[in-house]
């Protein structure tokens, strides 16, 4: 093999190897959450981490059947359970800002949440997760 056809190999294998790493790298535009598509209590969180929202939007998570929860805070503020729309049949639990409420809007900034979950069956074994998202102001 000439010299000239090995440096043309070895610049189209480097051109492939460069092609495959810039794939890799490259987003697929696919949002998916890793440590909500591998928990088997959580189907959604609403909104989606790192999402941007209104000041009134909802906040909450979906669970998937068999689990039920509660929000523990949405920005630092304590989101008292009888504010909070619990749904059995959804597997829902959600807080909508209003009038009246604990928060009337949510702060316009980065705001954080957190929300635990349990078995029904086992109460007692309890988890939480955290999310945050931004709200536009």
């Amino acid at each position: 093999m000439s010299r000239r056809s090995t440096i043309g190999i070895i610049t189209l294998l480097t051109l492939g190897i460069a092609l495959l790493v810039m794939a890799a790298l490259i987003e697929d535009g696919n949002n998916r959450d890793v440590t909500v598509d591998s928990n088997p209590a959580i189907v959604e969180l609403v909104p989606p981490r790192g999402d941007e929202v209104i000041h009134q939007a909802t906040v909450g998570l979906i669970l998937a059947p068999g689990w039920s929860g509660e929000l523990v805070h949405i920005g630092g503020t304590v989101i008292p359970i009888d504010q909070q729309q619990v749904q059995s049949a959804l597997n829902s639990i959600l807080f909508r800002p209003g009038e009246g409420l604990v928060l009337e809007a949510l702060p316009p900034q980065d705001v954080c949440t957190t929300a635990r979950y349990w078995p029904v069956q086992t109460p007692d074994r309890t988890a939480s997760i955290d999310w945050c998202f931004r709200v536009n102001g």
